[in-house]
């Protein structure tokens, strides 16, 4: 299996402008978190594996539909990234 490694900035726009919002939501800032995408492109149905770092906390979120800014979103909430 052969994955695409892409960066925040390559993320479509509507899913920086979710990520940008909620980070704002919580008093963060998109330059406080290292996001990286990892795609196959043999497989389009498979989804985007989204990994959020912060210090020493990562979380992977699987991506279909921009869910993984909810997940992120519930993952701020609940403090994790502090």
């Amino acid at each position: 299996m052969q994955t695409t490694l892409l960066r925040y900035t390559d993320l479509p726009i509507t899913d920086r402008a979710a990520f940008e919002l909620v980070c704002a939501r919580h008093g963060f800032a998109p330059a406080h978190f290292d996001v990286s995408v990892h795609a196959d492109p043999a497989d389009p149905a498979q989804g985007r594996l989204v990994t959020v770092r912060r210090g020493g906390w990562a979380q992977s979120y699987y991506d279909r539909q921009g869910q993984w800014v909810r997940q992120f979103e519930a993952d701020l909430t609940c403090r994790f990234f502090r």
